[in-house]
């Protein structure tokens, strides 16, 4: 077709049976692809509060959810802490450094210690670095173990505790 001096109308734009004038021309240079566009909001970012900064941030939401429903649902269960119903209680929820959500229930005379070992006996992953318990906003990290959690401002009707590694 291209030899007969015509071209297909898909890639011309020209009409059915219109003559054309195709000439071939040998470059000398490589062929070098065009520069990229550049596009605003591409690419991985970080989390705002992230408690890991630095830490590698996910393109898709699937995977992590899959993960944390089954980091969070059979460990927790098996790790609850002990709790004397005659006494108050106090709920916290828990976020482990890999983005995993726990919620526990102690009572007001537990122990910051007894929080750092639920959360050992939680996460399997604990042990192997050394972490901090924290709070969100503002940042306090929590070290005083013998400190019973009713005493503490920032846990005493409950709230969030951040597991931060250090």
């Amino acid at each position: 077709m291209i030899q007969n001096g015509r071209a297909p109308v898909h890639l011309m734009g020209v009409r059915p049976d219109q003559a054309v004038d195709v000439q071939l021309i040998q470059h000398s240079e490589k062929y070098s692809p065009p520069p990229k566009v550049y596009k605003p909001f591409a690419g991985s970012g970080n989390r705002l509060g992230s408690p890991t900064p630095g830490g590698p941030s996910t393109t898709t939401e699937e995977p992590v959810a899959a993960t944390n429903t089954i980091t969070s649902s059979a460990p927790a269960a098996a790790a609850e802490p002990t709790i004397d119903a005659s006494q108050p209680t106090l709920s916290l929820r828990i976020q482990l450094a890999n983005g995993t959500r726990l919620p526990a229930q102690f009572n007001t005379t537990s122990t910051i210690g007894d929080v750092y070992d639920f959360i050992d006996r939680a996460s399997t992953g604990s042990g192997q670095r050394a972490w901090v318990l924290a709070t969100t906003f503002p940042s306090k990290d929590h070290t005083d173990k013998a400190l019973q959690l009713g005493d503490v401002a920032e846990f005493k009707r409950g709230g969030t505790a951040v597991q931060k590694w250090t």
